[in-house]
């Protein structure tokens, strides 16, 4: 036991050393908290920021359409004084639309418009289309804009009613209620919206993955490094191929851990700062350490048997190939398991070893009602995993970690399992 200690301490204290954990440790936390805080400074920084009035060229056949424009735009000018907004209405006779419609064309690429808008009366019926030219692509502006011309023309259709609606009385009948989310345990309003509450899962899961899969394949390059540099013969003239696999999978599980704490410390201040820490809550912290560790072990066993397989790591990026396969399962179908956690692809993706802790993680994050035998049943699975795996990786890794020459085939491998 001492000496697996010992491999243990040496392969955590060469990984911590390495500028890609210090990276790691430093980089992604600080990326988690900058997102929280730059979102809101460059929000800040762009209001401030001055940007040179814009002037809109209208055509139109539609009667008050330019006057609740104009007032519309007045507004926001008001409210937005570094972004003010200017309407250009160009007068038109009746059979005058369309060279109306190319002198406003001609305005935006000559630069006196920003943007035009042509509105034929055929749109008060729902018929045509409203027509808008932008010399570029904001999102912001096309969005505001679209908003503007929708409020010009329902208000133009009230008025063009005989007798007319009010538009008041309308609205008020036709008011959203409002609804406000609480929560069911301790009744306090729950801020962030839905698409925060889908993403939550997606990020556990995500999170997990890069500590799993990311720290273990450090494991793969360091078994081949040793091995193609004959280092691998010292250590095992002090150690047996037992212990050293185990210390190893130790040693890099340390790192893994270190790792989790960081960014799930950084993603639970960035949270709690900003109003959303029920998203993340201590229960799902509590089911991400269940399910991190045996996840980890697993993953760790089986990239270390391949790296003591195989002798360059591009022979062992081949053999991982399926690995990296199955890892894509909760990529693609993490939108769906997020909406039915419970559904029978859902239960039955739960069971499939490798990516149990993915899977299971995208469930009691969406849903913390998951049937307690099933996450009794996927943790004892993945533990009988780990065993299975880290037993079968001793082997391989017996036998494989002094080979060298060609990659041994799958029934080598099982020949290796039953002999070794």
């Amino acid at each position: 036991m001492r000496r697996v200690v010992t491999v243990a301490v040496r392969e955590f204290l060469e990984t911590v050393r390495t500028k890609a954990f210090i990276l790691s440790v430093v980089f992604m936390p600080g990326l988690i908290v900058a997102g929280m805080y730059g979102s809101t400074f460059v929000d800040q920084v762009s209001r401030a920021e001055r940007v040179a009035a814009r002037t809109i060229a209208l055509v139109t056949d539609i009667p008050g359409v330019a006057e609740s424009l104009t007032g519309q735009l007045a507004v926001h000018t008001a409210q937005n004084p570094n972004r003010p907004l200017h309407l250009m209405q160009l007068d038109h006779d009746e059979a005058g639309f369309a060279a109306a419609a190319s002198r406003a064309a001609a305005a935006v690429q000559d630069e006196s418009a920003y943007a035009y808008v042509l509105l034929p009366r055929e749109v008060l019926d729902g018929q045509g289309a409203a027509v808008v030219g932008r010399r570029d692509q904001q999102v912001d502006f096309g969005r505001r804009l679209s908003a503007f011309i929708n409020e010009a023309v329902i208000s133009a259709r009230f008025a063009a009613l005989s007798p007319p609606l009010d538009r008041g009385h309308v609205l008020r009948l036709e008011a959203p209620v409002t609804i406000e989310t609480r929560s069911a345990l301790t009744g306090e309003p729950l801020s962030g919206g839905e698409l925060a509450r889908l993403l939550t899962p997606f990020a556990f899961m995500f999170m997990m993955m890069i500590g799993i899969f990311g720290v273990s394949q450090g494991l793969l390059t360091s078994v081949i490094e040793e091995k193609s540099s004959r280092i691998m013969e010292v250590l095992l003239s002090a150690v047996s191929p037992t212990e050293l696999m185990a210390g190893k999978v130790l040693g890099v599980s340390a790192v893994g851990l270190i790792l989790m704490m960081a960014w799930g410390g950084a993603a639970y201040y960035s949270a709690t700062q900003s109003g959303m820490g029920y998203l993340v809550g201590d229960w799902r912290l509590l089911y991400a350490a269940l399910y991190f560790l045996p996840g980890f072990l697993m993953a760790a066993g089986i990239l270390g048997a391949i790296g003591a397989a195989c002798n360059e790591l591009r022979e062992a990026q081949s053999m991982a190939f399926p690995l990296s396969v199955i890892n894509l399962v909760p990529m693609l179908f993490w939108w769906f398991i997020v909406e039915h956690p419970q559904s029978l692809i859902s239960t039955v993706l739960s069971f499939i070893p490798p990516i149990t802790p993915l899977i299971m993680m995208l469930r009691v994050c969406s849903d913390p009602h998951t049937p307690v035998w099933q996450i009794v049943a996927t943790l004892g699975l993945l533990w009988v995993s780990v065993v299975a795996a880290i037993w079968a990786a001793g082997r391989i890794f017996r036998v494989g970690v002094l080979m060298y020459g060609k990659p041994p085939t799958p029934s080598e491998l099982l020949r290796w399992l039953r002999t070794a």
